[in-house]
């Protein structure tokens, strides 16, 4: 069997649902598949955050504050030193949703625009026409169809099942997303046991132990969170820690969740000919946070008038007419993402005495530098705040509350991470350029970590 669309979008997550919900209101025909039942989307984690603002930027409805899906405004978040001293308030709001729940209204708004959603739907393989994606073979209930698109899109999040069978040569990297390549979330949803408590509106961090407080969706509830590279058995490892440290009111956890979202470097390139890889299958989440949803929107919404414009002049999107998608996200969000991510070695190597101490000094850790990296996904260094910085560290030195080592490791890895965010700055106006440029990038990865080359 066969049919035929012009956009064909593999998973119903986030960025799949956005895309299709926002191409078929441009008026093409929309097919998303999905190998998960329509009721058990998102249900790996329940309670999930938008930045506040994100809606309008995205045209997105944001929830009715008396419906299921809405929790509760955040209106600022609280982050300690590793003792639980120092705080500093980052007053940046976010939306606290359920995950499930947001995701069956975009399904809703998807269909409403005529984009078809088939459930219990599991892509099986790319289809090729003179060398070229054309389309894809699914399978539902023992039954092939094969669906022929003028676009194949992965949305399929961290397992990416398109862009890992995309033959070597294509255009696009085919890796795997590596154990060690990964960050492991546990969530603890809890309640706590003092009837008298208010409602937890505020959330609270840790940035030592990548461990939180936040708001959950009963008026008792809440949620404490734990990340770590590597394993689960690591992200325990530290909760442990984190539990010893800080002592939290008494409470008890009614469930537990846990999922993973990608730690490492996009693909160098995220089109190729009738390809293009969107949310977590192109590695797009925060490396500061871990959130991935509207960082994942931003290349959805690049991607959504460089797609319209091709499609209203030519029958098929080539490498070369998407290449577009590639310079605008990647000189931007995609080159902040970067310089961070290649500081993230000497950043979470600091001791908790070097931890504490750069909370205590208001340096790196203050409430500005908060706001910012969340808001804008970069500090903004002035030559005052440079100097202060420095004067800070050396002070530290002096005292010993900073290591000469952590500083050697500060200083490399700023050098590198500036070098690494001014070359995806430039990236090439057309693909003629591309191969140097990932050469360079390549040799400068393998500096900052060998591990995102």
């Amino acid at each position: 069997m066969t049919r035929d669309c012009d956009i064909l979008i593999v998973g119903a997550g986030a960025a799949g649902s956005y895309f299709g919900w926002q191409m078929a209101r441009r008026g093409y025909s929309v097919v998303i598949v999905e190998r998960s039942e329509r009721a058990s989307v998102g249900k790996r984690l329940d309670v999930f955050h938008i930045d506040s603002v994100k809606f309008a930027e995205f045209g997105v409805p944001p929830p009715d504050e008396d419906s299921p899906e809405f929790c509760v405004i955040l209106e600022k978040g609280i982050s300690y030193s590793p003792e639980g001293k120092h705080p500093k308030a980052v007053r940046y709001p976010f939306h606290v949703m359920r995950l499930p729940l947001f995701l069956q209204r975009l399904f809703t708004l998807a269909e409403s625009e005529g984009a078809e959603l088939e459930f219990s739907t599991e892509f099986t393989r790319l289809v090729h026409q003179d060398g070229r994606i054309s389309g894809a073979v699914v399978r539902r209930g023992g039954e092939e169809l094969t669906v022929r698109a003028r676009l194949v899109v992965d949305a399929s999040g961290i397992n990416a099942v398109v862009r890992t069978t995309l033959p070597v040569g294509y255009g696009v990297e085919n890796f795997k997303t590596a154990p060690d390549e990964k960050f492991y979330v546990v969530l603890r949803y809890i309640t706590w046991l003092d009837p008298d408590r208010p409602r937890t509106v505020d959330s609270e961090g840790w940035t030592f132990y990548k461990a939180w407080v936040a708001p959950s969706f009963h008026e008792r509830g809440a949620i404490i969170g734990i990340g770590a590279t590597g394993s689960y058995d690591h992200a325990e490892e530290i909760f442990r820690e984190f539990a010893a440290a800080i002592t939290l009111p008494p409470h008890q956890v009614d469930k537990i969740e846990r999922g993973v979202t990608p730690y490492r470097r996009p693909p160098y390139s995220l089109v190729g000919d009738g390809l293009l890889c969107l949310g977590d299958s192109a590695c797009l989440t925060k490396p500061f946070s871990g959130e991935g949803v509207t960082s994942g929107w931003t290349l959805c919404k690049i991607a959504l008038e460089v797609v319209d414009q091709v499609l209203q002049k030519d029958e098929y999107l080539t490498a070369d007419s998407l290449w577009p998608v590639n310079v605008r996200y990647f000189r931007d969000q995609g080159a902040k993402f970067a310089g961070i991510l290649a500081t993230v070695p000497s950043a979470a190597n600091v001791s908790k005495r070097e931890n504490s101490y750069l909370f205590e000094k208001d340096v790196i850790f203050s409430e500005d530098d908060l706001t910012e990296m969340n808001r804008d996904f970069e500090m903004h260094l002035t030559t005052g705040k440079i100097l202060r910085i420095v004067g800070v560290i050396f002070l530290g030195l002096l005292s010993g509350n900073y290591s000469l080592a952590s500083l050697k490791a500060l200083l490399r890895s700023v050098r590198i991470s500036g070098k690494i965010r001014g070359h995806y700055e430039r990236f090439p106006e057309a693909r003629s350029g591309f191969t140097s440029w990932v050469d360079t990038a390549e040799d400068l990865w393998r500096q900052a970590n060998p591990k995102m080359s």
